[in-house]
Parts: structure tokens; sequence; C-alpha cells
């Protein structure tokens, strides 16, 4: 009798260990979801950047939640390309941003889509959010990042402001933590 009710309850403790819940937004901040949901060139680090400001770097597939103040921002990604992405968050909303790997004959490059919740890509994106918790970085890394990465900042926005294309924008695309939870559908 022990026995089994020391399962049941280990066994609810590892269940709900294990159920993953999606924070909201801070109070007066936006959160931004770069979401890395492919397999493809998982060994090939990506770096992450706010502007001028390093927050992230790693390979896939996972996830960084970011999270900022309102307002503009300018966020890019750099492998052997840059991609670049403009946004104008709001306060209390959550956004998510592709991070989507592309191999080349040589070279692998990346670029950067908006997701809306009836974009495709969702299944794959809550199935990751829901498995894995974000990465994180510790202030020191990030700025030792940040210091090994000052010259391709700087050659990276003088690129960006002579780029004769049209920057992409993260739009008013937002989701409720509940949202990006992934619920498995039963069949009938």
């Amino acid at each position: 009798m022990k026995t089994t009710l020391l399962f049941f309850f280990l066994a609810s403790i590892f269940f709900f260990d294990n159920t993953q819940t999606i924070k909201p937004a801070p109070k007066g901040k936006a959160v931004v979801y770069f979401v890395r949901s492919s397999s493809l060139g998982s060994a090939i680090n990506f770096t992450y950047f706010d502007s001028t400001k390093v927050i992230g770097r790693f390979n896939g597939p996972k996830y960084l939640r970011y999270e900022c103040q309102p307002g503009k921002h300018l966020f890019w990604v750099r492998s052997e390309n840059k991609d670049y992405i403009k946004a104008d968050l709001e306060s209390g909303k959550i956004y998510v941003i592709d991070v989507v790997p592309q191999m080349g004959a040589i070279k692998a490059s990346v670029r950067l889509i908006p997701v809306n919740s009836e974009d495709y890509r969702m299944k794959k994106i809550k199935k990751l959010i829901s498995k894995k918790d974000s990465e994180s970085f510790s202030q020191k890394e990030l700025t030792t990042l940040q210091i090994k990465m000052e010259d391709v900042i700087n050659r990276s926005l003088k690129k960006y402001k002579n780029l004769k294309i049209p920057v992409k924008k993260l739009g008013t695309f937002t989701f409720k933590p509940e949202d990006l939870l992934f619920v498995k559908k039963k069949k009938e």
C-alpha cells in the first residue's frame, strides 16, 4: 500500500513538473519569442541582437524568450548572413519570430519570419515551447559575447542602413500565453 501511494505521489510530481506553463509579459514589458523550430542545420549557432545589444546565441531546435521595453526595436540575427526585422512592441504583449535556417551549397543562412496564429509553423513552435525551457544566458556570457561581437555589430548596422530592400516588420500579431501551449488533439 505504501509503495502504491509513493508511486502515485512521485508520478504526480513528475507530471506537474513537466507541464510547461507560459508566463504572461511582465507589467511594463513586451516579450518576443525567437523560435528555431527546425532541426535543419541544428549544429550551426545563430547570434541574436536587439539593435546594438547581443541577446543570445544558440543552435537549434531551441528558443529564446526575450523580455524588453515596449517601443521600436530592430531585431536581427547573424549566421553566414544577417537578417533584420523591425518591430514596434506594445507593453504586455507577446510576439513570436520564427528563425528559419536555410542550407546553401557551401554556407548556412538564416531568415527571420514574423509569426501569426494562422501560420503553418505554429504546431512545431507550440511543441517546442511546451517541451523545452527557453535558452538563458548569464550577464557574464552576454557581456563576453557583446565584446566579441562589437565589430560585427558595427558593420552589420552600417550594412542595414545601406539596404536597398525593405526590411520586414513584426506587425501587430500577438499571442496570449495559452495560445503558445501545445495541446494534443484527441482522436474521435
